[in-house]
């Protein structure tokens, strides 16, 4: 088995969480770093650079890990390429479509294998939405939407994050995450974003919102705001399907709820959800259609035992609650995404073949929708 070398650019908390992650995989090994805050420092287990060309060039290392902020991204990823080096890249990819694109151009002229941290791909939960979701296991997806009440109190005025020529803003440096993942739950192709955002002062814009609409009729709405406590720190995504609404809990999905219509063949798909458990389950006929009150004048008629949605009938029977939560830690699931996001790009190197689930194209797209929702 072929060990593989890593160096890594940028090593901040995010650089320190890779590192120990990496650290338990048998077929990698982290032999260097580079960072120019660590200048003067030594140790036996790695070596340092404070100048990160040093790093790549160096013959012993096959991957380089790029984990600084975005207006780098371009830059290292694509002189890591031309040095014959594999690349992992933080996301976003780059903070603008030309520089993603050019990336991408050095790509096929190396051949280099390259994959973006788009680490929730990977997430359990995740995976198994994303096959359901596409299979259009509850019908077409007609809504998503994305709430993210996150923390500053580490973010002081002066932090990169702010600056948009550094981070892109949170649209490009954040929410490219949230678009990837609603991108990730349908064929669906993006045809029009709009968005809005709200400046707590002249550098700080703290609050952005977008909608994306897809060509299928899919319409998703994206929230994030930067200006809270950590005790109210807080996301949610909600998926709205002909057959089901799902609501899944934390910017790295740890747990949720599905409140569906189904028959034999749906409830059994729902159970490769990680830690699966019905809460209820009825037959139609045993249920009220509530949607009009008490009173409500009309045609005279029984209830209709055919569930029909946009036009179109489902041989559906039964109302079904549940839940599903993954038993780990944050920090475990956080971390096992990390790995096999680093295994996935090594089965790219070792299988020309192999697709890569966070791909370099997924990526460039998912960047095109933030870019757009910034404007």
């Amino acid at each position: 088995m072929k060990k593989y070398k890593i160096g890594i650019i940028g090593y901040g908390g995010f650089g320190k969480f890779l590192h120990y992650w990496w650290d338990k995989l048998e077929n990698v090994e982290i032999i260097a770093i580079s960072d120019s805050r660590y200048r003067g420092i030594n140790t036996e287990k790695y070596r340092i650079y404070t100048d990160w060309r040093s790093l790549i060039m160096a013959d012993d290392i096959d991957i380089v890990s790029i984990v600084t902020p975005p207006s780098f991204h371009a830059e290292m990823a694509m002189e890591a390429m031309k040095a014959g080096k594999y690349v992992l890249l933080e996301k976003p990819v780059a903070i603008t479509d030309e520089d993603a694109l050019l990336i991408s151009k050095i790509q096929e002229e190396t051949g280099m294998v390259i994959a973006v941290d788009h680490m929730l791909r990977y997430d359990p939960i995740i995976r198994v939405l994303s096959d359901l979701s596409q299979r259009e296991i509850f019908g077409p997806l007609r809504h998503a939407e994305v709430s993210n009440y996150a923390q500053d109190n580490s973010l002081s005025p002066e932090h990169w994050f702010w600056d948009e020529a550094m981070s892109g803003g949170i649209m490009i440096e954040h929410g490219v995450h949230f678009f990837d993942l609603i991108n990730a739950m349908t064929t669906q192709k993006v045809v029009e974003v709009q968005g809005i955002s709200h400046h707590r002062n002249k550098h700080q814009k703290d609050q952005v919102s977008s909608l994306v609409k897809y060509d299928g009729g899919l319409i998703a709405s994206h929230y994030h705001a930067f200006s809270g406590p950590g005790f109210f720190e807080k996301t949610t995504i909600r998926l709205i399907y002909d057959l089901a609404r799902i609501e899944i809990d934390g910017w790295v999905p740890m747990a949720g709820r599905v409140n569906a219509l189904v028959n034999n063949a749906i409830r059994e798909e729902l159970k490769v959800l990680p830690g699966w458990k019905i809460d209820s389950l009825h037959h139609v006929d045993h249920l009220e259609d509530v949607s009009r009150p008490e009173g409500w004048g009309g045609e005279e008629e029984a209830i209709k035992k055919q569930i029909s949605v946009y036009g179109i009938n489902y041989d559906v029977n039964e109302v079904l609650t549940g839940s599903f939560e993954i038993e780990q830690t944050k920090s475990e699931v956080y971390g096992k995404c990390l790995q096999d996001m680093l295994s996935d790009l090594i089965a790219k190197i070792e299988n020309p073949d192999h697709e890569i689930t966070a791909n370099l194209e997924n990526a460039i797209e998912s960047l095109r929708i933030a870019t757009l929702a910034s404007k």
